[in-house]
This record gives C-alpha cells, sequence and structure tokens, in this order.
C-alpha cells in the first residue's frame, strides 16, 4: 500500500508541475557571508528585509573572498577581483564578464577586462543601470576610509574599463558609511544601510531612489527597514527573475525543462517493482 502511495505522490507531482511560466518579476538576491559561496533570492525588496522565504539562487564554485564584488548590466553579470595584489595590496584591476549568472557562479567562459587608468579599492563598486546603459563606480578617499565619498558616472561599460567617466560628484554629503551597498535595476537605484564598526556592520534597511541624481543625492524615495540583521558585508543584487538559475525540476524526468507527457510517459514505462 505505502508503495501505491509513493507512485500516487510521483504522479501527482507530474501532472501538478505542469504550468505555464510565470510573468518575469524582479528578484532581490543577496550572497552569504564571506567568503561568498551562494546567493539567495526574494520575490521582493520587503521580503528580502525580513528574509522571508528565500529561495536559492546558485551556489559560488570556487567561493569569492570579500575584496571582490558582482553586478549586472542586465545583458552580463560582472565580477570585480585582481590578477595580482595592487600597490599596498588594495587595488582590484578586472573585470570579468560571464553571459549568465550561473556562469559568473562557477566561474564559467568569463572574459577579462583589465582597468585602465586607476584600479579600485577592494570592496568598492560597480553599479550598472540596465535601463540607461550607464555604470557608476564609487570611490573612496584611500583604502583605510571609512566612507564612500563619491561615485563616476560612465556613458558605456567600455567607458568603464578605460575610467572615461562624464561626471564625478559625492555621494550623501560624502558620509554615507563605506559597508553600504549599492545596486541597480531598470532605473531604480538601492543601497543597504548599516550600523556598526567598518568591516563588522549589520545592515538596518534598504534606501530606494528613483534615479542617479537621488542617489548622489541621498535623496532616497522609500527606506525599509530590515529585520533580518545581515553583515554588512554581503553584496545585494536586482535582476529579472528570468536571469536567476531555476532549481533542479523534481518531475523533470528526461531534463529538458519542462514537466509534460514525456515524463509521465517515462514514469509509466518504470511502472512496477523496484529492482533489488
Amino acid at each position: 500500500m505505502n508503495r501505491i502511495h509513493a507512485v500516487l505522490a510521483s504522479a501527482a507531482l507530474l501532472v501538478g508541475g505542469i504550468a505555464s511560466s510565470a510573468s518575469a518579476y524582479v528578484e532581490f538576491l543577496h550572497t552569504n557571508n564571506t567568503p561568498y559561496s551562494s546567493w539567495s533570492s526574494y520575490f521582493t525588496l520587503e521580503n528580502m528585509a525580513a528574509n522571508t522565504s528565500p529561495k536559492a539562487a546558485g551556489n559560488i564554485v570556487p567561493p569569492v573572498a570579500q575584496k571582490d564584488s558582482f553586478f549586472t548590466d542586465g545583458t552580463f553579470f560582472y565580477k570585480i577581483t585582481s590578477n595580482a595584489e595592487g600597490d599596498a595590496g588594495q587595488y582590484n584591476n578586472l573585470y570579468v564578464r560571464y553571459q549568465s549568472l550561473k556562469d559568473m557562479n562557477s566561474d564559467t567562459g568569463g572574459e577579462t577586462f583589465a582597468m585602465n587608468g586607476y584600479g579600485m579599492y577592494y570592496e568598492d563598486e560597480v553599479i550598472a543601470d540596465n535601463a540607461t546603459g550607464r555604470f557608476f563606480r564609487t570611490t573612496r578617499y584611500g583604502a583605510d576610509s571609512t566612507v564612500t565619498v563619491g561615485a563616476y558616472a560612465y556613458s558605456s561599460f567600455a567607458d568603464l574599463v578605460n575610467n572615461n567617466y562624464f561626471y564625478a560628484n559625492g555621494i550623501g554629503k560624502q558620509n554615507t558609511p563605506f559597508d553600504c551597498q549599492f545596486w541597480c535595476w531598470n532605473g531604480v537605484f538601492y543601497r543597504s544601510n548599516v550600523t556598526g564598526p567598518t568591516g563588522a556592520s549589520t545592515v538596518t534597511g534598504f534606501n530606494v531612489y528613483n534615479s542617479s541624481a537621488d542617489m548622489f543625492n541621498d535623496t532616497p524615495s522609500q527606506t525599509i527597514d530590515s529585520t533580518a540583521r545581515y553583515p554588512g558585508s554581503m553584496r545585494f543584487m536586482a535582476v529579472d527573475s528570468s536571469l536567476v538559475p531555476v532549481p533542479p525540476c523534481v518531475g523533470d524526468l528526461n531534463e529538458d525543462g519542462v514537466v509534460n507527457g514525456a515524463d509521465l510517459g517515462l514514469l509509466l514505462g518504470n511502472w512496477g517493482a523496484c529492482p533489488q
């Protein structure tokens, strides 16, 4: 009787999985704490702030050190890293571009671009606005600075690589704690808020900005308190849900990405007693 119940449960799982995919939406992601070895994703920023209903969005193999960072321009995914220790071991000097989040997570097929001009201090960030094609690079006074004092703006990825910025200004009156993380999706900019000492801070909430100008001026349209108590060293990202790797589907027996009659045929074709 138990075996019959198990078979019926498997068949129900197959039938339940036959459904059209939902419309794409914005998903919010964060890494685990350092070294970064996994992503978790959420349906809304509020869900992420409260750590409500997280789902796995891929493992980072091999794990990435805290000095590195990540961003996406909506088409490609990038890792900020180095191929050698910079002056006094303070700088990243490479952008590595991947075709997908999955490829970035597995460090597969990345194309490397050497930063021309100045490198970036470890843990400084790039913010890419997929709505305009613009890129922003945060900056500090120096590697030991505890605040992010401003950002440079670039018209393209090529300009970012070559450090040909068209605008530079302070962020938030030059008093934004360094551990605050920045990211963007579809013209909306986000920043984590932190409390505590640099390098050991805790996320207390998230600011939402309606434009890059609002980000530069630190004029949020909304601030969402966070009860999840994330470490300030986590990395955050927002992407279209279609760009997030889908966990393996239990009912997809032939692993073609769809649960349909072919999978049911495999189940029925193997109906009967299990091999000993």
